[in-house]
């Protein structure tokens, strides 16, 4: 499965998740030769919990053998306005923010794609709808969600290793069914 093929499956999931239920779960959803992955954390209420999920991407990824990993998020975005100066304050505490649905991906060959769906809200605060994707063009990726995938393949031991270590951390990688 490619990164387009991968990332048209999470923007249906998003799609439906968000149609269902208003809010959007963390989602890690991962190409594998056993199929598609998926991984839910906790939560990412803070910095250690983000950074927590995205080591435990990094350990699903390299123990299953991804080929692609997409992240599904809901967040905050303040967008550049032409001829302003960029609003540095952070996107959830800013007066222009916009509300999204961010699906992150990689690909072993090193392509990164990232896509926004703007949340539309009704008056009441209720889901309405989901945007059309739009692309972020980027010319460089860095971050906590950067480097997911192993930059080479990984060992059997080692890819045994990991999984016990993610079964001892009592994560659960569940297979998407239908696919």
């Amino acid at each position: 499965m490619t990164l387009p093929d991968i990332l048209a499956e999470a923007d249906r999931y998003a799609r439906m998740t968000m149609k269902r239920h208003g809010k959007l779960a963390p989602v890690m959803m991962a190409a594998t030769p056993a199929g598609l992955i998926l991984f839910t954390p906790d939560g990412l209420t803070d910095t250690g919990m983000k950074d927590d999920f995205a080591n435990k991407v990094k350990l699903i990824t390299a123990s299953h053998q991804a080929t692609a990993v997409v992240l599904i998020v809901e967040s905050w975005l303040t967008r550049a306005r032409p001829d302003q100066p960029l609003d540095q304050t952070p996107p959830s505490e800013s007066l222009d923010r916009e509300e999204v649905v961010v699906l992150i991906g990689q690909a072993q060959s090193g392509e990164h794609r990232t896509h926004f769906l703007l949340i539309h809200r009704l008056g009441n605060g209720k889901f309405w709808n989901l945007g059309d994707a739009e692309d972020m063009p980027a010319d460089s990726f860095k971050g906590r969600f950067s480097g997911l995938l192993p930059p080479k393949p990984v060992d059997k031991k080692t890819r045994q290793m990991g999984k016990v270590l993610l079964e001892a951390m009592g994560v659960k990688v569940t297979p998407l069914k239908g696919r």
